[in-house]
């Protein structure tokens, strides 16, 4: 099924709506259109891994940060991977946090600043090493995280919606596999 929104070589599929499950929730997002081709023929690109997952990296980091504004807070995606990564590894050097998170280690101190300036992580100097720093929760931090697992559950599965729960447990193992097969390359800095 496909129908016309109204721009030459575009087309929104039946498929392509149900990624927004929830879009009468939320009338402000843009209709979700995926070109189909130009004068030369379909685009390449719009089956490329590569473009697909970037694509879908923005609708799930959207999701979340939706859900994360919802619950009142003006925490981001990373943010929240970081306060949870500290959570599960008080003590964690910013360099190890980096890794567990999936985040470039070069940028990782300004999401550390922002925790930091908003009463939620602390570092504290390392007794083996004076040069690292260990981050730890905050109280204001320990307080805040619980309160946001359901939403960010909710988050995860308004993602995952299309999907029947077979297809979910699939999607995620093979997903899980491509990133361990390139897990140490892609977190090189």
């Amino acid at each position: 099924m496909t129908a016309s929104n109204g721009a030459k070589g575009v087309h929104r599929s039946a498929e392509s709506a149900s990624l927004s499950p929830q879009a009468d929730e939320t009338p402000d997002r843009k209709e979700r259109a995926l070109p189909v081709g130009g004068d030369k023929g379909p685009l390449l690109l719009h089956s490329s891994p590569n473009y697909l997952f970037w694509c879908l990296h923005k609708t799930s980091m959207s999701l979340v940060t939706e859900e994360l504004e919802r619950a009142g807070t003006d925490l981001t995606p990373v943010q929240y991977a970081a306060l949870t990564a500290v959570h599960a590894y008080p003590g964690i050097d910013q360099g190890s946090l980096a890794y567990v998170i999936g985040y470039d280690r070069a940028t990782i101190g300004g999401v550390i600043d922002r925790l930091e300036k908003k009463g939620l992580i602390v570092r504290r100097i390392q007794a083996h090493d004076r040069r690292a720093r260990a981050l730890f929760l905050e109280p204001a931090g320990e307080e805040l995280l619980p309160g946001l697992e359901h939403k960010v559950a909710l988050a995860q599965a308004r993602i995952l919606a299309p999907l029947a729960q077979e297809e979910r447990e699939q999607f995620l193992a093979t997903v899980a596999k491509l990133i361990r097969e390139d897990l140490p390359h892609s977190l090189r800095s």
